[in-house]
């Protein structure tokens, strides 16, 4: 695995604009919602920010997002109090993930979400090609 660790996007290109492009790239009619860049991670949808990690694997890009409260650390501005129940399966994947995967810094990466609830295995919700080796590699990083 080549160049693991954590990722924040740069103020350029912003997020913002750039998720309306990927949509007009894509043909996408409309968008409800779309990653901004804020407390050391990327918030989505009035979820807390995630963390990211970047990682190349089979000379693609990948990134990986979790949820700080799931992973138990601190970060400024995001909130201590549970996550709302099925986040994972309600998150629209494809807004989030678009314009992650159309970004310069890692064009055409795949995008995994990882849900981590005590007691269970991962689950983890992809956009693009799968790459549990990656998405594990992040966690045991994570877990020290």
């Amino acid at each position: 695995m080549e160049a693991l660790g954590p990722w924040l996007p740069p103020a350029e290109p912003d997020l913002t604009r750039l998720a309306f492009a990927a949509a007009d790239a894509e043909g996408t009619a409309s968008l409800q919602a779309w990653p901004e860049v804020r407390s050391g991670g990327i918030a989505f949808g009035g979820l807390p920010p995630f963390l990211v990690w970047r990682g190349r694997w089979k000379d693609r890009w990948h990134l990986v997002l979790v949820q700080p409260r799931e992973v138990g650390a601190l970060v400024p501005g995001a909130r201590l109090a549970n996550l709302p129940e099925g986040w994972l399966g309600a998150l629209d994947l494809e807004a989030l993930a678009r314009p992650l995967r159309h970004h310069p810094d890692q064009p055409g990466a795949s995008v995994h979400v990882v849900g981590l609830r005590r007691g269970a295995a991962p689950e983890v919700r992809t956009s693009g090609e799968p790459a549990p080796e990656v998405v594990a590699a992040v966690l045991e990083r994570l877990a020290g």
